[in-house]
């Protein structure tokens, strides 16, 4: 079984790839993850995105991975 993350960042190159501006939100990776089977909770999915892999989010566990940065509320772009 893969990580959150690694299914994360997987599902977010394929999203990037569908959209002209290159940005995805959180909701987007949730839906497509559950689309192709995840069994992680759809708040460990969020968390990871706006928390965890997000490069300028703040508290706790915040940027632990370098991975996306927000680039507006709700919407973010692979680094």
């Amino acid at each position: 079984m893969k990580t959150c993350r690694e299914e994360v960042l997987a599902v977010a190159r394929i999203l990037v790839k569908q959209r002209a501006d290159g940005t995805f939100t959180a909701q987007e990776i949730v839906a497509a993850m559950r689309e192709y089977g995840t069994k992680h909770l759809d708040t460990t999915i969020r968390r990871h995105v706006s928390t965890e892999m997000c490069i300028n989010a703040v508290g706790p566990n915040a940027a632990k991975y370098h991975d996306f940065e927000r680039v507006e509320r709700g919407r973010f772009k692979l680094l």
